[in-house]
């Protein structure tokens, strides 16, 4: 469905600079289906996006979880003279406490979130005219607020577009390593401790690292993964999110989907033992990065022998031998995580608002946020908050 062309090519940007060489309009798409080719034409150029942006990957999530809690596309695609697409912003309009308010595609299952450019339109998406774009989309769909969060400022060395646009810390930063050019086994990443906890594992009855290559294997470690996100969280006194509508049934149509062709829209990993499945990741990669979405081990015993560590060599390995270059570890911080990563990528959240409920709820969310990455990373208080929820159940 096309809901707008908005027509830019013969329009100054408010600061007097140059016009735009390559943009001549924007669309907003309303359906998937309309953006689909579009989309993947993009993904053909070799545009700008992390993994999370992969069409596939925001078809199953729409599908499942966004269509389910009433969201809607707001796909807003940038051609130029030549009717090409330049960029896509994959965003979807949802209401919160009667504001209408644009987002990324995949809520909080994203890590990584950004909008999707060519090298030819980087120059072009200025900041005047981003402003002028997103408010010409809010007048036209009535959209308070454009909350576009979980954002990094650049990627593979392109800045982000939207890194122009006024941000501020997100809650959580991403914690990433590089991956050298034939990496030796996973052995060297581990400290002497570890490897010995794994050469004990390795005495356990059926021990083995794999990754998911039937439909079969996706189910039974999708199973053994509900149990012990539910144990876990249970014992943490958190909130099960994958229990949420529709969430798990998206995550297992992404394993499947591509599957045939070794390129699943997310990988399954996991080590074995003792009839048990001791560690689950699950990840999305493209050619350049791998980035865990999720992960759990087991509640047995042998989650004394670090086996999520363990499994996390073993896929840093699987990596570096298909030639990828970096990995991330997902948003929010975590010990285990000094293990393989060199460094943290900062995260940034922007909110642009055309109303004055947009700009209450903004003021909100701002606040909201910074409060949490003040709590997040401050060790003390988050092992005070963590054993009070340990503690609410009983």
């Amino acid at each position: 469905m096309n809901l707008a062309v908005l027509p830019i090519s013969d329009r100054l940007p408010a600061d007097g600079g140059r016009a735009a060489d390559v943009l001549a309009r924007t669309q907003v798409l309303g359906d998937l289906a309309a953006a689909e080719p579009l989309w993947r034409r993009l993904e053909q150029a070799d545009a700008f996006a992390t993994p999370y942006q992969r069409f596939e990957w925001a078809a199953h999530w729409h599908r499942h979880v966004g269509r389910a809690n009433g969201a809607e596309p707001l796909i807003v695609v940038g051609f130029d003279r030549d009717d090409a697409p330049q960029f896509i912003f994959p965003l979807i309009c949802e209401r919160r406490h009667g504001v209408r308010i644009a987002v990324f595609f995949g809520g909080s299952h994203s890590n990584l979130n950004m909008p999707i450019w060519t090298h030819g339109v980087a120059a072009d998406l200025t900041l005047p005219r981003l402003r002028r774009i997103l408010g010409e989309i809010a007048a036209a769909h009535r959209i308070d607020l454009f909350a576009l969060t979980g954002q990094l400022p650049a990627w593979r060395g392109s800045a982000n577009p939207f890194a122009a646009l006024s941000g501020q810390p997100a809650a959580d930063d991403v914690y990433f390593g590089t991956i050298e050019p034939e990496q030796p086994s996973h052995e060297p990443l581990l400290p002497s401790g570890l490897r010995k906890k794994e050469r004990q594992l390795m005495k356990v009855d059926g021990f083995r690292y794999a990754v998911a290559a039937t439909p079969a294997e996706i189910d039974r470690i999708l199973a053994f993964f509900r149990a012990q996100k539910a144990a876990r969280f249970a014992a943490q006194g958190i909130r099960n999110v994958f229990e949420d509508a529709g969430v798990l049934d998206f995550i297992a149509d992404a394993c499947r989907d591509g599957l045939a062709q070794d390129r699943p829209v997310i990988e399954l990993h996991a080590l074995e033992g003792g009839g048990d499945l001791l560690a689950i990741i699950g990840g999305v990669r493209d050619r350049h990065r791998f980035s865990v979405m999720f992960s759990s081990i087991t509640t047995s015993p042998y989650a004394r022998k670090s086996p999520g560590i363990i499994l996390m060599s073993h896929v840093i390995d699987n990596c570096a031998s298909r030639g990828l270059t970096s990995f991330d570890l997902g948003a929010g911080r975590a010990d285990f995580k000094a293990h393989f990563c060199s460094g943290a990528e900062l995260r940034f959240d922007c909110y642009v608002a055309y109303s004055l409920r947009g700009r209450v709820l903004a003021a909100g969310l701002r606040s909201s946020n910074a409060l949490k990455r003040a709590l997040k990373t401050n060790p003390a208080l988050m092992n005070a908050i963590a054993a009070v929820r340990r503690r609410a159940p009983a």
